[in-house]
């Protein structure tokens, strides 16, 4: 029996002595071995790669990567085509399926709701866009045209595997939580090199099908010992995770594995000792798939929360009906979240999650590129089944050859089974294709065909041509992945500023940067108008500078939160977080600018129309609303008219609210804010009973206990108002506002101790204010703490005395 191992070392295995030319012999041009490093170089780095300096320090870096030296590569093999003079091509009717899958995703990306997003992919996900895609494709070209036979299948799978296996060792150590990275972001046990937990499982169960196939004919002993460490690393991997999907993928690849192994014996010559593995680890599978057990040690994983496949399905119902043919675009799942999310989810708690990816990858290529691209997907994995399937049961004399092709289509076959149960990110999807590649190398299923591009000058020149067209587009793709690359650095960098040093100017000129080098990326601008809201509000407490000054300064920074909003909607109109955004923004403004009532209006309907079902945006259309009716009520007693105007903003914010609790009753801030408007009608009984609510749904909101407090204080149930006021206390220590109306009341029952307590607690947090001191005075002096003998507590307080935003849960 021959076994494919390395001649030398095991480590010239991976570096030297496993690239060999189409030839067949050792001597190699420089373009050759600089080819051959490049796509060991990409196959050992992407499920590693990851870096700290990007808010997405796995997906974003890997697709960086991925894309840098994929486009090298393939520039340094367009030279040596052209050195040469002849085209040496791996021809199979794949190509044209390929190419057909490529096109359809063009189509899909020119034809997308958000054509750059579906260029380059969400911030939340990459796997699924053109970008991504077309570099899977270039790599399958690369692979497919640059390695040939069993040989230089081997050496490049064995760097995989070399490198899956520090995934595997990091995944597990970060699973039970021994954190070996310095930076914050690692320090959970959630985090790996792949990412998210589930997705580590799916990549250790194609890893360990490949090793179980593997086992049946390696001999050498430290290639041996490196696949039994790892299956067994992979095995823990599984059981510490124990999701009844990766067992059922398991399952799926051992039950190949068996199955082949199993008609392959009279050729194993009686080597059939490792078929006993992937039968165990076959009912162990099963067990774990139909019975479920809950083992008693498992590491703390955050949950992770999914959108299930019956809410997928009728999302998918409704694009179809809009765009069959092409879908929505790559990477646009979760603008169909927003519009045809399922009413029943208010009911829970994800309510307001948005999910950016469906159940399963197959139900995202429904979506994104519509019945030609499924159609596309499913005609190359039909036709590569049909192709693998004949190619396994042929007989060939080489057993390792045949169990290294067995193991390489039963690990693809574990990924595709995950296509279509799970969301894929972009190593999976990189590891889907590159066995899929290696498979169809190692399989000898091309027929080898060469052109000389030396017989007619003519043709030299067009495919000279064509070559400088395919290289200026690879490296177009290289210039805007290293744009975005640099632009996110600097996005980053300024929020590091703005969080770590406090440094908010310099924060935002960093994320000015950002937004200039890449001045396709929203969310830049998102975070922009956020920015300057804040340093408008940091600007008008200045001190040291004239109030013209300060004047402009605000007027310009309220500008600037303008402008920045109205790009990000410019730049993505269907991404409902734009909207709500400057919405937000013209509500801040409204004192200052005219006609941000308006536009507030208009942001906030245009929210509705993506989002329908948020009760979220009604709250904050009724607030535009109720701000609004505010700003204008010191002039219903001095002009005619305003008072019905009044009344006609208190009526408009009623009934977006009333809209908000008609999609999810028990929404809190919702209720809350009704409750006020009664509150401004004078209408204290209803009030009283919508905050009474508000407090059953919050029980923890020490905003909620206050406004609640002062209700009952104005109904004079002041027993009741006490005890709220005690619980906004106790909720938030700090609270000024509640210590205060507790001070009253604890003076009105002849308390003096515990209400000077209140109010000199009151002053070390507000140490300005001048009320507070001359009650402490009043108190001291034995006086009522307003003053005077003959009052008690006020019965209808107009003003809150300290200025305070009590904190609201949402």
């Amino acid at each position: 029996m021959e076994e494919l191992k390395p001649k030398e070392s095991f480590f010239k295995t991976l570096f030297s002595k496993l690239t060999f030319s189409a030839s067949g012999t050792k001597e190699f041009s420089v373009l050759d071995k600089t080819i051959k490093i490049l796509i060991y170089a990409l196959v050992v780095l992407v499920p590693l790669w990851f870096l700290p300096i990007t808010v997405s320090t796995l997906e974003f870096n890997k697709q960086v990567l991925m894309v840098f030296l994929v486009v090298i590569t393939l520039i340094f093999w367009l030279i040596k085509i052209i050195n040469q003079g002849e085209i040496e091509w791996k021809s199979n009717i794949l190509n044209i399926l390929l190419g057909v899958f490529a096109v359809i995703y063009i189509l899909a990306t020119i034809f997308s709701l958000r054509p750059y997003t579906s260029l380059v992919g969400s911030a939340n996900s990459l796997g699924g866009s053109l970008i991504s895609i077309l570099t899977f494709l270039a790599i399958f070209l690369l692979i497919a045209n640059n390695f040939k036979g069993a040989k230089d299948v081997f050496g490049l799978l064995l760097a995989f595997i070399v490198s899956s296996a520090i995934v595997s060792v990091v995944g597990l150590i970060q699973l039970w939580g021994g954190f070996i990275f310095p930076w914050g972001f690692t320090k959970l046990t959630s985090f790996n090199t792949v990412g998210s937990a589930n997705a580590l499982g799916l990549f250790s169960a194609a890893i360990l099908t490949i090793i179980s196939a593997l086992l049946f004919v390696i001999k050498r002993s430290k290639i041996m010992i490196l696949l039994i460490i790892l299956g067994i690393l992979n095995f823990l991997i599984l059981l510490s995770l124990n999701f009844w999907i990766l067992w059922l993928v398991s399952a799926v690849g051992m039950a190949f594995i068996v199955v082949f192994g199993l008609m392959k014996t009279i050729e194993l010559e009686g080597n059939i000792s490792w078929l006993v593995l992937p039968i165990v680890l076959l009912v162990f599978s099963l067990l774990f798939v139909f019975i479920r057990p809950n083992l008693p040690l498992k590491p703390n994983l955050p949950i992770e929360i999914g959108l299930s496949h019956k809410g997928t399905i009728n999302i998918i119902k409704e694009i179809v009906k809009e765009k069959p043919i092409l879908g929505t675009g790559p990477e646009t799942f979760f603008i169909d979240y927003l519009k045809y999310k399922p009413k029943e989810i208010n009911q829970t708690v994800f309510w307001n999650v948005r999910f950016y990816n469906p159940a399963s990858e197959v139900y995202s290529i429904i979506l994104e590129t519509g019945i030609l691209g499924i159609l596309s997907f499913l005609a190359i994995v039909v036709f590569f089944i049909i192709k693998a399937m004949r190619n396994l049961l042929e007989p060939k004399e080489n057993i390792l050859k045949k169990f290294l092709e067995i193991g390489l289509f039963g690990g693809w076959l574990v990924l595709l089974v995950g296509i279509f149960l799970y969301p894929q990110n972009l190593t999976l999807m990189f590891t889907f294709w590159l066995l899929f590649s290696l498979y169809l190398v190692g399989g000898s299923v091309f027929k080898e065909k060469s052109y000389n591009l030396r017989k007619t000058p003519k043709v030299l020149l067009l495919t000279t041509l064509s070559f400088v067209v395919v290289i200026v587009v690879v490296i177009g793709f290289l210039y805007i992945e290293g744009i975005r690359f640099v632009a996110e650095a600097k996005y980053k960098n300024g929020f590091n500023l703005i969080q770590n040093n406090n440094e908010l100017d310099k924060g935002i000129e960093k994320i000015v940067s950002s937004a200039t080098i890449n001045p396709y990326e929203d969310k830049s601008y998102v975070a922009l108008a956020e920015l300057f809201l804040l340093k408008a509000n940091k600007d008008i407490g200045l001190a040291n500078i004239s109030a013209q000054e300060k004047t402009n300064l605000v007027q310009a920074d309220m500008v600037n939160a303008i402008n920045a909003a109205t790009q990000a909607t410019r730049l993505f109109p269907q991404n409902v977080t734009n909207w709500l955004t400057r919405g937000r923004v013209y509500y801040e403004v409204m004192q200052y600018i005219n006609g941000a009532l308006d536009w507030a209006e208009i942001s906030y309907n245009k929210a509705v129309e993506l989002e329908p079902l948020n009760p979220m945006i009604f709250t904050e259309w009724g607030r535009v609303y109720l701000k609004q009716a505010d700003l204008i009520s010191s002039e219903i007693d001095k002009t005619a008219g305003v008072k019905e105007k009044w009344q006609e903003l208190l009526n408009k914010a009623m009934e977006k609210l009333n809209q908000a609790v008609s999609l999810k009753s028990d929404y809190a801030p919702a209720q809350f804010e009704i409750a006020m408007i009664y509150n401004r009608q004078g209408k204290l009984a209803e009030a009283i009973k919508k905050m009474e609510i508000s407090k059953t749904l919050l029980p923890r909101d020490a905003g909620i206990a206050f406004r609640l407090g002062v209700l009952y204080y104005k109904a004079e149930k002041y027993p009741q108002a006490k005890a709220e006021f005690i619980r906004a206390v106790a909720l938030e220590n700090n609270f000024s506002n509640a210590r205060y109306f507790l001070g009253l009341l604890y003076d009105e029952e002849g308390n003096k101790e515990s209400a000077l307590d209140q109010f000199n607690r009151i002053a070390e947090l507000n140490p300005d204010n001048e009320e507070v001191k001359q009650i402490i005075t009043n108190l001291n002096a034995g006086l009522p703490a307003l003053g005077s003998p003959e009052l008690g507590p006020p019965k209808q307080p107009q003003n809150i005395p300290i200025e305070e935003q009590p904190k609201e849960q949402k």
